[in-house]
């Protein structure tokens, strides 16, 4: 029983990767036909309904305190909200989906960073160099085409942008969301995420989406085979107290997505780049060696509300 419990662990990790991985193509799968502002009002409006459904099938609990669905909402804000406006406007300015996944994956470095300066959770040396070759890697991978290239500069800083987002909306979240439904929560953050992005596009593209079979097909992958097949396998992974190993799996997901995005764009890495994605991840895992993703929240020093 022990070994089956193990292998399927290994299955929902390995699928939970995949379709996280997948969904930086399957977003520039949409691009050409709406907007990343437009497409992610459909996709936050389509996961947020479906959420709704499965939370009411599973009867899963809402939020009682208004204080709580505030808290959770804020949280969606950076973390599906702003993360998602920072890679998808990134990818749709030229950015590659696999270099827009591996400054994503500098996420344990920024954890580290913030603990440090806000929290005065100290950073050992294999940190330092962590964060040194963490920085290095991604330099080298977006090194090449940045020359002269304002539009893929911006689009650089647009996946920064999304990895502040991301960063901020898991700490706060880890802060005062601990107790969330996934089902419910989820619901909630699609849809502040998805009114967000509502707003922003009356100031910054039009509300127009070219309806074929490419598009639908990448709405359905975003909205139904990502935002809801990952979350069903994350939520599985953490109701068996397997989380860690998901996190550690992330530094897989740049790799993952350049090989998704060969088959599907025949996008390809040259030498420079592939060193630099591996010093990344190198980086990433060094970090963490000494400093588990979210750990010091759990320290008795830290106290919540």
């Amino acid at each position: 029983m022990e070994n089956q419990a193990r292998i399927s662990t290994f299955f929902y990790s390995a699928f939970f990767i995949l379709l996280y991985g997948s969904g930086y193509v399957g977003a520039k799968l949409g691009f050409p036909y709406a907007k990343p502002l437009v497409f992610l009002c459909w996709r936050f409006a389509i996961s947020g309904i479906l959420l709704i459904l499965i939370a009411f099938l599973t009867k899963a609990t809402w939020p009682k305190r208004p204080i709580d669905v505030l808290h959770i909402s804020v949280s969606g804000i950076f973390l599906v909200s702003l993360f998602s406006i920072g890679t998808w406007v990134s990818m749709d300015m030229g950015v590659p989906p696999a270099t827009s996944a591996l400054i994503i994956a500098l996420q344990p470095l920024t954890v580290s960073f913030v603990a440090y300066f806000i929290f005065k959770k100290e950073i050992n040396v294999n940190q330092w160099i962590g964060l040194f070759l963490g920085l290095l890697g991604v330099m080298l991978v977006v090194g090449e085409h940045a020359s002269f290239n304002t539009k893929y500069l911006i689009g650089v800083l647009m996946s920064f942008l999304g990895l502040l987002g991301l960063t901020v909306g898991n700490l706060y979240q880890k802060t005062f969301c601990s107790s969330m439904n996934i089902f419910t929560g989820g619901a909630i953050q699609s849809m502040v995420a998805g009114l967000v992005c509502l707003v922003l596009t009356f100031f910054f593209e039009p509300f127009v989406v070219q309806w074929n079979g490419q598009f639908i097909f990448s709405l359905f992958w975003m909205s139904v085979v990502v935002s809801i097949g990952a979350i069903s396998f994350l939520y599985i992974l953490i109701r068996r107290g397997e989380s860690h190993k998901v996190a550690s799996l992330f530094y897989l997901i740049p790799a993952i997505t350049a090989i998704i995005a060969y088959f599907v764009f025949h996008s390809t890495l040259n030498t420079m780049q592939i060193i630099g994605m591996f010093i990344t991840m190198l980086g990433v895992a060094l970090v963490n060696i000494k400093f588990k993703f979210l750990s010091f929240f759990h320290s008795k020093k830290i106290t919540y509300h």
